[in-house]
């Protein structure tokens, strides 16, 4: 049984997400660790030796300048060595990083594919582009780069704080007893910045996925008239981030005003202690002198220190969003195809209803398609035609109504059971890089090659291959730029029909033919595969006349069906429109009668 990530248990904490990506890399983790703790260990040698030179100098001894001359290589030495120690440490850290977050990406593409189309539905893109790019990507920062930063400035505070202590233990608290104070003062902020930081993360999401929207749906929001509605929509959630992003802000630069003066003049603090020690004769100049160098060499490290935790502060934000999915990786199962039922129909609408924005898509459609049949939804542009499509193939869900595969709900079919009953063909054809073999068979094994051969003759896309020097082994570019859209077609109705599935929906599939290649494409189709059900959505009337059931979509409504002969009597809207596309493609039919269908492409 497929386990949705919104049922994962909450015990699975944030930090035991992180600790398990990383666990793969133990043994590279603490080398980098270790490289770490001698990066700031070499620092502080550099300050001693740096001490030991205002030493010499103040020295009236005649060896001063050879005694300089071995500082002074020391100095050169202990830099070269903290450069070679850094290098090494980003060098393991970013082997770290790439290892533990790309099996991470992995992992989270299988989950998300891996979801049933329902729960898919309720996440918008938005929402999980952020988890696998923004949020891994914070990761991968904080692992290469700002872990090793944070061991370093850590180890480095710990051990002039330790150095401190060894000269005088008032020393060591009056610098603790500072930074005491700027963490105390941080924190109340930080308290206050993670509601702020919240509300920034949730404002910046619906602003993103209103952009989203907007983008796609941009036709839909032109024909249906929406553009005042959404763009008061689109400002308010833009004045929404900007106000929030604006507190956050204030917040943050306050926090960091105070705690960097604190911690940046932190030396300030501990001078009265040290002047008071040195005037009791409790601590010699020279010790006074060490001990300032040690607290100024102190303030870069202990200023990280600060920024990082606020990084790390972010990131408990990502992991937490991580956590479901992370968390779901072994509890998500392909479900077995399940037996259909053949005495429901095939597929059929039950009074379905689909709403966008409060503005109703579709009302109370309801129909059934003719089995082993071409049955065409013919609807004009913008009035409901690629939602129903979605809602045949379970792309979306019907916000009421119920659309249903031999008896079971479209979005409660599993993958496997999809890929199984029905191929679909979008008004997008998805193309990926490689060869148009691999962009037919999508990664499915056990094809024959005979399937795939009567895949590609029923999709008249033979004759193109036969026009390529490497037939199947054409390589395709991303998105298919290198083809036209009628070449991207053909190859996605070939994907749909590889497995032969007992139903196959075509939505809008423009093939640039003149209408009689029109209508014998789908004859062939038909032909080949004679025990399908073909539902094809469209909003040209010729070429598909002789369709077995035509369904007349207008204004988010089944106002009429039948055979062509049958809409041509009884319904005036389908006659008119055939009447005008019928005139224009008599005018236009000389200058297609000299091609024949193999020779019609579009480039």
């Amino acid at each position: 049984m497929r386990v949705e990530p919104y049922n994962v248990e909450e015990s699975i904490k944030p930090w035991s997400v992180f600790i398990s990506l990383l666990a793969p890399c133990k043994g590279k983790v603490t080398l980098v660790l270790s490289l770490a703790a001698s990066i700031s260990l070499t620092e502080l040698l550099s300050v001693y030796l740096l001490f030991l030179s205002i030493q010499t100098l103040l020295s009236p001894l005649p060896s001063t300048v050879d005694k300089l001359t071995w500082i002074v290589l020391g100095l050169v030495g202990a830099i070269l060595i903290k450069s070679a120690l850094s290098m090494a440490a980003y060098y393991f850290s970013h082997q770290v990083a790439l290892k533990a977050l790309t099996e991470l990406r992995l992992m989270l593409v299988n989950c998300f594919a891996a979801l049933s189309q329902k729960c898919l539905s309720k996440h918008q893109p938005e929402e999980l582009k952020h988890v696998l790019i923004d949020d891994v990507k914070k990761l991968e920062d904080v692992i290469s780069q700002h872990s090793v930063e944070l061991v370093q400035a850590v180890i480095s505070c710990l051990a002039i704080v330790i150095a401190l202590y060894l000269i005088d233990w008032r020393l060591a608290l009056s610098i603790v007893t500072v930074v005491s104070i700027a963490r105390i003062s941080s924190s109340l902020f930080m308290s206050k910045m993670a509601s702020y930081q919240a509300k920034v993360n949730d404002a910046e999401t619906e602003l993103n996925s209103t952009f989203s929207d907007y983008v796609k749906y941009a036709p839909l929001t032109k024909v249906h008239d929406l553009d005042s509605q959404y763009f008061a929509t689109l400002g308010n959630k833009a004045d929404n981030y900007h106000d929030a992003a604006h507190r956050f802000v204030e917040q943050v630069a306050l926090n960091r005003v105070l705690c960097s003066a604190l911690l940046g003049s932190s030396f300030i603090f501990m001078l009265p202690t040290a002047i008071w020690l040195h005037s009791a004769e409790l601590l010699t100049l020279e010790h006074v002198l060490l001990s300032m160098l040690l607290v100024m060499s102190m303030v870069v490290p202990i200023l990280s220190v600060h920024h990082l935790l606020e990084e790390f502060s972010g990131l408990q934000d990502s992991i937490r969003r991580i956590t479901p999915w992370y968390g779901n990786q072994y509890s998500l199962q392909k479900s077995a195809p399940q037996a259909i039922d053949l005495k429901y129909p095939q597929l059929q609408f039950y009074n379905v209803g689909f709403n966008y924005k409060q503005h109703a898509i579709l009302k109370n459609v309801h129909f059934e398609l003719r089995p082993h049949a071409i049955n065409v939804v013919f609807a004009g542009a913008g009035y409901g035609k690629s939602t129903l499509a979605m809602l045949a193939s379970g792309l979306i869900s019907p916000s009421s109504g119920r659309v249903q595969l031999f008896g079971k709900d479209v979005s409660e079919l599993s993958d496997s059971e999809r890929i199984n009953y029905m191929g679909v063909v979008t008004q997008e054809s998805y193309l990926f890089e490689g060869s148009v073999r691999d962009n037919i068979l999508l990664g499915r094994s056990g094809v024959s090659t005979a399937a795939l051969e009567h895949a590609v003759v029923a999709s008249q896309l033979k004759p193109w291959l036969q026009q390529q020097t490497n037939g199947l082994e054409t390589q395709l570019q991303t998105r298919g730029d290198n083809l036209s859209r009628r070449e991207k077609l053909l190859i996605a109705i070939a994907r749909a029909l590889i497995n032969a599935p007992p139903l196959v929906i075509i939505d809008d599939a423009d093939l640039a033919m003149d209408n009689y290649s029109h209508a014998k494409f789908y004859q062939a189709l038909k032909g080949h595969y004679p025990n399908t059900t073909f539902l094809v959505f469209t909003c040209t009337y010729l070429g598909l006349e002789n369709g077995q059931q035509i369904n007349v979509l207008h204004n988010g409504e089944v106002i009429s069906q039948g055979t062509h002969e049958v809409l041509l009597a009884r319904c005036d809207y389908y006659a008119k429109g055939w009447q005008l596309q019928r005139s224009e493609g008599t005018q236009s039919s000389t200058l297609s009668t000299s091609q024949t269908p193999q020779a019609s492409y579009e480039h």
